[in-house]
C-alpha cells in the first residue's frame, strides 16, 4: 500500500510548515526515547539483581534501541526539520540501517523471551544454556546475522528502503530487479519475530500460572513479588508488540477520513514505530520490581529487635 501512497520524487520536495511539525514530533519523540533508554541501560549496569543473564540480554537489546533512536532522531532533525538536502537525497543510508536495526532489536527480544521460558521450564538446562560464553554468542548472532543477510539481499537484488516525503515515512522502493521481494522480507521478518515473541511469552505465562505454587513457595516474598511483576511485564510487552504490528499494517484505514492522508500515514507508521520503543522502556520501569525500587525508591521500615 505505502509504495503507491507515499511516492514523491526528491526533486519535487519543497519544505513547508507541516514538514517542520513532523520533524519536531519525531525528533523530540526519539530524544525522550534516547534518554529513557540511557537510564534503563544504567539501571541494568547498576542494579545488583540485574547482573544476571536476563540483565545482560536486556542491556544489549537496549543498546540496539539506543542506536535506533539516534538513527531516527538524526535523520528527522537534520533532514526533515532543518531541510538539509544532502540528508534527504541520501536517505537510503538511514533507511537501510533501519531495516537492519529492526530485526536486531526484535531478535534480542526473542532471546529474552526464551530466557524467561527456559528459566521456568528447565532450570537445570537453563544454567548451561545461559552461561557467559553462550550469552555472548546469542548477542553476536543477533547483531551479525541481520546485518549480513539484509546487506547481501539488498546488494544482489538492488533493493532500496528510503524516505518518502508524503507521509514522512521510510518505505521500500520498488525496482525492476527487486520488485516486492524487499517488502516481503521486511514484513515477513518483523511479523514472524513479533508472533514468535508473543507465542513464547504466552507459553511462559501458562507455565507460570500452572506451576506458580511450586515456583512461589520455593522463594522468598521479595522474589515472589518480582516474579508476579514479571508476569505483568510479559503480558504488557507482548501487547505493545502486537499493537505496533496491527497499527502499522491496518491502522491507516481506522483513522477518521477528516484527517489528511499523509498525516494518517505518519501517525500509523513513523510516529507509532518510534513510540513503541518508549512504551517498552516504560514497561521495564513500572513492572520490573527491581527497576521500580531503583527509580521511584522504597520506604524503608526500621526493624527493632528486642531480646529478653
Amino acid at each position: 500500500m505505502l509504495s503507491d501512497l507515499v511516492y514523491q520524487s526528491k526533486d519535487d520536495y519543497v519544505q513547508d510548515l507541516q514538514d517542520v511539525q513532523a520533524g519536531i514530533l519525531i525528533f523530540f519523540e526519539n530524544l525522550v526515547g534516547f534518554f529513557m533508554t540511557l537510564i534503563a541501560i544504567q539501571g541494568f549496569v547498576t542494579i545488583p539483581a540485574m547482573k544476571v543473564s536476563f540483565g545482560y540480554l536486556m542491556k544489549w537489546q537496549l543498546a540496539n534501541q539506543l542506536l535506533a533512536s539516534l538513527n531516527s532522531a538524526s535523520f528527522y532533525f537534520f533532514g526533515v526539520l532543518l531541510d538539509i538536502k544532502f540528508v534527504i537525497n541520501n536517505s537510503r543510508a538511514w533507511g537501510l540501517f533501519t531495516t537492519m536495526l529492526s530485526p536486531m532489536i526484535m531478535s534480542q527480544y526473542l532471546m529474552i523471551s526464551f530466557n524467561r521460558f527456559f528459566a521456568l521450564a528447565t532450570p537445570v538446562l537453563y544454567l548451561r544454556m545461559y552461561e557467559p560464553k553462550m550469552l555472548r554468542f546469542y548477542v553476536s548472532a543477533c547483531w551479525i546475522i541481520p546485518v549480513l543477510y539484509i546487506s547481501l539481499f539488498t546488494y544482489y537484488n538492488e533493493c532500496d528502503y528510503k524516505f518518502y516525503h508524503y507521509g514522512w515515512v521510510f518505505s521500500y522502493g520498488v525496482t525492476e530487479k527487486c520488485g516486492t521481494k524487499f517488502q516481503y522480507l521486511i514484513r515477513g521478518v518483523q511479523t514472524s519475530l513479533a508472533y514468535s515473541i508473543f507465542l513464547v511469552d504466552c507459553v511462559t505465562m501458562v507455565l507460570f500460572v500452572c506451576f506458580r505454587k511450586r515456583v512461589l513457595k520455593s522463594h522468598s516474598s521479595e522474589i515472589r513479588k518480582r516474579e508476579i511483576n514479571f508476569g505483568k511485564q510479559v503480558v504488557i510487552q507482548g501487547f505493545v508488540f502486537m499493537s505496533h504490528g496491527v497499527l502499522y499494517n491496518l491502522g491507516y484505514s481506522w483513522f477518521p477520513q477528516s484527517i489528511s492522508e499523509k498525516w494518517r500515514v505518519f501517525w500509523t507508521t513513523a510516529f507509532f514505530s518510534n513510540l513503541a520503543q518508549i512504551f517498552c522502556t516504560i514497561v521495564i520501569f513500572v513492572f520490573n520490581a527491581d527497576f521500580s525500587k531503583w527509580i521511584f525508591g522504597e520506604k524503608k521500615t526500621r526493624i527493632v529487635s528486642v531480646s529478653g
